[in-house]
């Protein structure tokens, strides 16, 4: 394989792979047998170039094509420009490889315009921006020649709004002149355009009829792509099986990424019996053939991007991460920036990380530009950059990347950074659901259905959200069985909400597992039933979600699952979370020891424990550690730890700069609370627009158990504001602060949450939806 054809095949699929009647090769010949000589000169730089043979020398193959070049070659030019730009076999200069291609370009050559349409259509490692408008102007003049690969790719570009004015019929027909002349690149892209929701509605059974038809000539992309569309959902409910065929199919035609696929389906159980250890020997010997995707997936594993039963080694994904990037992996390259910055399994280096990132960022790449934001705005990775991470994520957004999008919204819903602004935040989610991406649609229609940032309509919400399980993401399940179970977007409906719960960990997702055992273990819309619970919750755990550990062991350990365990089988499974690397597991084993919950009581022990974890970085211990000094701990009469304000304010002081600014706020009213006057618990309501619904609601939760009377006060303030209670705002429960949220609890159609009292774990939790 030429340079010049592996950069073709690395773009996109149809476009620079396409054989064109186009360009004579040799287009200035003194001689015929000059012409021969240069033709000759030619083919010693594709043999020298070629990726497969074995003696393979960039070097060699620069030279015999700078000689070709000289000797009046036009596609030699061309190698000998590439070769300059990505400084291959030759110092990189781009300027001047650029300028070569420019000259052949000017002389009409379609693969010369084709070939910078690439460079500028793609944002890749050559440090050349992407600029779409003038790819696809050099794609524009390459199908004016009859190029066809240049009417290809400008025909998916019109289609897509991408360097043009979106006119996705005229793109469509464009790339459908070649698909019905039977050019099988042209049926894939027929295909991709059909099944791409920017580029319109997406039309799943038209994208299977042309991928067919391109497999049925002999292109076994297609058969990835067929794999694609039923393994994706966006045919309908994922069908595993299906897609397994496809892949399988297309790894029987040699094609490396089918063969990946089904080792992945295989390690998951998807579609096929589950076999892990098969299929990571089978991605294992992938990845030592320098699979770029299977090391990239070895490090999703390893890092526990992936949840799977296998062990997080931090140090591993790493490494894998480090040798998919250097394969030509973006996602990977993206991850070691990352981990870099956040010091996981390599030194911490935060300029080092971001520099990393950045630079593939300043090339256009919206994936880099999206990771640049999140890095930008995370304490855990350096000083917070607010506005830098707005123009991140908005120049993704004008990349046509609707994910950017959804980082905005996040960015204005999740208080990380600024302040909440539900409306701004919901018109960010619209305006990807507009795009078609199925995260967008979710939570704006989450935020429609609870009445966020907007009237509430529970009807035209919860539709919303409905629509969005169909394209098989499975988050989109697990929020549809929030908006039935919590009685803040409507009356829940039960059954409805466990078929929801159970869709979305038969995709995969185990928090549908986890939710499930939340029903039976909370009791508020089901009878508990401790043995469901704890089986829901080691299903998700043996899938690799160490929170199923965590939640079964915490909750074995308080004895709040009967006939499921003892205690001690609690604080077993909650050393196995911690060994995961699982930071909540500190917090949790922590309180047992405290407590004496199925381990031997030991307060001592349980703030050393929390010392050597807040110590080695893990902040959630910290925080917890800080809550103990600042709040104290006792049970009835019994103290196990005094409290301390001024070490919990020496400790926060500490650990503030890792603190979001959200996370931050939370703590300063913790502390506000821990006075227990008016004053104080009126300034926590004063601010409590600004917090997140989850950072409200975790502090709502955390109040309840260190803070019962600053509970009973913002209860009443937001009881009172709703209309449920008339009485005084004192902190006093009182009974009609009791009847009160009696009848919120009615009226959210959730009446066994307050059996037990305002002061219950189940009341708490309908309250903290209040706010």
């Amino acid at each position: 394989m030429t340079v010049f054809a592996a950069l073709s095949a690395g773009t996109a699929l149809s476009a620079e792979t396409a054989p064109d009647a186009g360009t004579p090769a040799t287009t200035s010949a003194a001689t015929q047998e000059r012409a021969v000589n240069a033709d000759a000169l030619l083919r010693l730089g594709d043999l020298y170039s070629n990726a497969s043979n074995a003696n393979r020398d960039p070097a060699k193959a620069f030279d015999y094509y700078r000689q070709a070049a000289d000797a009046g070659n036009a596609a030699a030019r061309l190698r000998v420009g590439e070769m300059r730009v990505l400084g291959e076999g030759t110092e990189r200069d781009v300027t001047a490889g650029l300028a070569t291609i420019e000259e052949v370009a000017a002389a009409g050559n379609g693969a010369a315009l084709v070939l910078l349409g690439g460079f500028y259509s793609q944002a890749g490692s050559q440090a050349i921006p992407r600029d779409l408008p003038r790819a696809y102007d050099y794609y524009r003049r390459a199908a004016a020649a009859g190029y066809e690969t240049g009417i290809l790719r400008s025909g998916e570009m019109l289609a897509r709004g991408q360097g043009i004015a979106k006119d996705r019929d005229a793109g469509i027909a464009q790339v459908r002149s070649l698909a019905d002349r039977g050019n099988i690149y042209a049926l894939v892209s027929l295909g991709d355009l059909m099944n791409d929701a920017d580029a319109g509605s997406p039309d799943a059974q038209a994208a299977e009829t042309a991928y067919n038809k391109a497999a049925a000539g002999g292109h076994p992309e297609a058969l990835l792509r067929l794999g694609d569309l039923y393994g994706s959902g966006r045919a309908g409910k994922p069908d595993y099986a299906k897609a397994f065929e496809f892949y399988d199919k297309a790894a029987q035609a040699g094609q490396q990424f089918g063969k990946l696929r089904v080792a992945e389906l295989t390690f998951r159980g998807q579609g096929t019996r589950r076999d892990v250890e098969g299929g990571l020997s089978s991605i294992k010997a992938l990845a030592d053939r320098n699979d770029a995707d299977a090391l990239n997936f070895l490090g999703d594993v390893y890092s526990g991007a992936t949840p799977s039963p296998v062990a997080s080694d931090l140090t591993a994904a790493y490494a894998y991460y480090q040798r998919a990037a250097g394969a030509g992996n973006i996602p990977a390259a993206l991850r070691v920036g990352e981990m870099t910055a956040h010091g996981l399994g390599t030194l911490r280096d935060v300029s080092g990380g971001r520099d990393m990132v950045r630079r593939m960022a300043d090339t256009g790449n919206p994936l880099a530009l999206i990771s640049l934001g999140d890095l930008l705005r995370e304490p855990e990775s350096g000083t917070v950059d607010a506005d830098g991470a707005i123009a991140a994520y908005e120049r993704a957004a004008g990349l046509n990347e609707p994910e950017a999008l959804v980082r905005l919204g996040d960015f204005y819903s999740d208080g990380m950074t600024v302040a909440v602004d539900l409306p701004k935040a919901l018109d960010f989610y619209s305006k990807a659901a507009g795009l078609g991406d199925v995260i967008g649609a979710v939570r704006a229609g989450a935020m429609l259905a609870r009445g966020q940032g907007i009237a509430q309509d529970v009807a035209a919400g919860r539709a919303m959200v409905k629509a969005a399980t169909k394209s098989g993401e499975a988050e989109a399940h697990v929020v549809m069985g929030d908006l039935l179970t919590r009685g803040d977007a409507g009356p829940p409906d039960i059954q409805a909400a466990m078929r929801e719960y159970a869709e979305a960990a038969a995709l995969g997702r185990t928090q549908g597992l986890i939710r499930l055992g939340d029903l039976y273990r909370e009791g508020k819309l089901l009878q508990s039933n401790g043995k469901k619970a704890a089986g829901y919750y080691r299903q998700a755990a043996e899938a690799g979600d160490a929170y199923g550990l965590l939640i079964l062991g915490s909750a074995l350990s308080e004895s709040l699952l009967r006939n499921a365990g003892k205690p001690a089988d609690g604080v077993a499974a909650l050393r196995q979370a911690e060994a995961t690397g699982l930071d909540d597991a500190t917090i949790a084993l922590a309180d047992a020891m405290l407590y004496g919950m199925g381990t031997k009581r030991d307060a001592k022990g349980a703030v050393a424990l929390l010392e050597k974890a807040a110590a080695s970085g893990n902040v959630a211990a910290a925080r917890h550690l800080i809550s103990y000094y600042r709040d104290g701990r006792r049970y009835g009469r019994t103290t196990f730890i005094k409290a301390d304000p001024k070490r919990a304010r020496q400790l926060i002081a500490g650990v503030s700069p890792w603190l979001s600014r959200g996370d931050r706020l939370v703590e300063e009213m913790l502390f506000a609370a821990a006075t227990n006057d008016r004053r104080s618990y009126q300034s926590i309501v004063a601010r409590m627009h600004e917090l997140s619904a989850e950072q409200r609601q975790s502090l709502i939760r955390m109040m309840r158990t260190t803070h019962p009377n600053g509970y009973i006060y913002l209860a009443q303030q937001q009881l009172k504001q709703a209309g449920f209670y008339n009485g005084p705002v004192t902190g006093v429960l009182s009974g009609t602060t009791t009847r009160a949220v009696s009848r919120y609890c009615a009226a959210k159609s959730v009446p066994n949450a307050c059996r037990f009292g305002p002061m219950s774990s189940q009341a708490g939790d309908v309250l903290s939806y209040a706010f």
